[in-house]
């Protein structure tokens, strides 16, 4: 599959920049909404949680961007992700044509949004005298850790929905629930020591965790959580390669 994706980059490449500009014709502000989606996000929960209920963490903006702007990547790639193979129905099954790419897609269209949100995290930190050091060169880390468990979530979702699609609503009601069930906009010590271990059930809860560490805490990841988080993802790969594999050869005759 790897080889596959190599070998057809160039598709690959101008199916991203295609996806990248569709999503945005004919909007006025265009790539400006990539960067106002977390702000608008940032600033409601801002007002719920720091002038509403009083969370009592300092620089709250800078902490819940941190956590926000990689899930909107997550999200929104599982979102659009998974009817991935659906959509494109009419390439599945050409010859020359690799079906993982209309998987792979979508991560990266959406991991281009999310590189072009980091300056405005890195903005934000600033205007709040917050410091991001050298623990930001680990970033590609997590970066890595991400795309694994991104591309292993999408072959398995969007594989099994040409199948079933009903999955697609499922998945949207589920990303919502692991939305706040996600130490996002509250600090992993509001969770009861008992109840911890059922939070990283949700492999993004020790990724944005990572996150929060290098551009709030100013330090390194966990590296506990993060070998935990690598070794999830692997396994998520690893699966959703084998049922995309598995079942590729069938997708032509349901889609």
């Amino acid at each position: 599959m790897v080889h596959s994706l190599y070998r057809s980059r160039w598709l690959l490449y101008e199916l991203v920049v295609q996806d990248l500009v569709l999503r945005y014709r004919g909007s006025v502000l265009g790539f400006v909404w990539t960067l106002l989606n977390p702000l608008l996000f940032m600033a409601v929960y801002t007002l719920v949680f720091s002038v509403y209920f009083k969370s009592g963490i300092a620089a709250f903006p800078v902490f819940l961007i941190t956590g926000l702007i990689p899930w909107q990547w997550f999200m929104t790639a599982v979102s659009l992700g998974t009817s991935s193979i659906v959509d494109g129905g009419m390439y599945v099954g050409k010859a020359v044509f690799a079906p993982a790419i209309l998987v792979v897609v979508p991560v990266l269209s959406n991991f281009v949004n999310f590189l072009l949100s980091l300056p405005i995290l890195l903005a934000i930190a600033a205007i709040f005298g917050m410091h991001v050091g050298w623990p930001i060169l680990v970033l590609p880390v997590l970066i890595g850790i991400q795309f694994l468990l991104t591309i292993g979530t999408l072959l398995l979702l969007a594989t099994f929905n040409v199948f079933f699609r009903d999955l697609q609503q499922l998945v949207a009601i589920v990303l919502q629930l692991l939305f706040y069930l996600t130490p996002i906009f509250y600090p992993i010590s509001a969770v009861p020591e008992k109840l911890r271990p059922f939070l990283f059930l949700n492999p993004m809860a020790p990724i944005i965790l990572g996150y929060q560490r290098i551009f709030y805490y100013d330090m390194l990841p966990s590296w506990k959580l993060t070998t935990y988080a690598l070794i999830v993802s692997i396994a998520v790969f690893f699966a959703g390669r084998y049922v995309f594999e598995r079942y590729k050869d069938a997708l032509p005759d349901y889609v």
